[in-house]
């Protein structure tokens, strides 16, 4: 098997030989997320050494890898509605990412409103900083290739070619609030890798699409960026926002939306991931762990 596909399926079972032995063996019998809080600059590396460092994600010379980072961007807002992944999040891990000695950073979104340019959006000043940071707006079918689907409804449908070609996937999605799916969280960022979304809504049980979807794109990490919680009013906003300077992760993408609907009250009431129909869906899909007793939260030191 091909090191970037070893590194693209995110099941405990089939990463845990990538990771240290601490790791391993907390993902043996329990779904594990990790969980820090603190500034992007301090949390992103500590997040990352809890996890046994880069790498444990990239097989060879680190500086010769790609790493594609796959932010929440699909409106031009500031970090203040709460409906990106925040400006700040996505430059600490670029920097890291750097200080580590990656080559290339792709960050890419198919967003919801077509920018016409960089300087739409609050990554201008991240890809003038860094000369190793590139920004690709996903907005042309010519950069997706089709792809089957094994799904109860989503048999087919076209991914971004770039995910052929990266060392490393990283899915970092914003917390918040959706009018259609109740949360928009890590496998729900998932759409922002596919050209078509337009059958999602008007052809499939939009749930159970989202869900199959998750079993063609396993990111190497999934981050959720928490450090602001849009509550209520997604996915557009505005609506309340709790500034919670959180960050959560793992490998186990259902685990890890699992852990963050607990944390929060979205729709402005409590629920949990079986309440929510794509997470009980990827649950039946067998994409993770959707039991809070099965899944074992670690706390990052900062």
């Amino acid at each position: 098997m091909k090191r970037r596909r070893f590194l693209k399926i995110g099941a405990a079972t089939l990463v845990s030989p990538l990771l240290p032995d601490s790791v391993y063996s907390s993902l043996q019998d329990k779904s594990s997320v990790w969980e820090v809080e603190g500034t992007p600059e301090k949390s992103i590396p500590a997040l990352f050494e809890s996890l046994g460092g880069l790498k444990s994600f990239i097989a060879g010379d680190i500086k010769k890898s790609t790493v594609l980072i796959k932010p929440n961007l699909c409106l031009p807002h500031g970090p203040e509605l709460g409906t990106t992944s925040a400006p700040e999040v996505i430059q600490a891990l670029c920097q890291f990412l750097i200080s580590e000695g990656v080559k290339k950073i792709i960050i890419t979104d198919h967003t919801l409103s077509q920018f016409n340019t960089i300087k739409d959006t609050p990554l201008h000043e991240i890809t003038s900083k860094f000369k190793q940071v590139k920004y690709i707006l996903a907005n042309e079918q010519r950069l997706y290739q089709p792809v089957q689907v094994a799904g109860k409804v989503l048999q087919a449908t076209e991914t971004l070619k770039m995910l052929e070609r990266v060392d490393l996937l990283i899915n970092l999605a914003t917390a918040k609030h959706h009018s259609a799916t109740h949360v928009s969280l890590a496998i729900k960022n998932l759409m922002g890798l596919i050209w078509d979304r337009t059958p999602f809504h008007t052809q499939f049980d939009l749930s159970q699409a989202i869900a199959d979807l998750a079993l063609v794109i396993h990111p190497g990490l999934n981050i959720v960026d928490a450090s602001r919680v849009l509550l209520n009013g997604g996915p557009t906003g505005p609506g309340p926002i709790i500034k919670d300077t959180r960050l959560y992760a793992g490998f186990d993408i259902l685990a890890l939306d699992t852990v963050v609907v607990s944390r929060y009250n979205f729709g402005e009431r409590t629920s949990t991931a079986k309440e929510i129909p794509h997470l009980w869906s990827a649950y039946q899909n067998s994409i993770g762990e959707i039991d809070m007793q099965n899944i074992h939260i670690h706390k990052v030191l900062v």
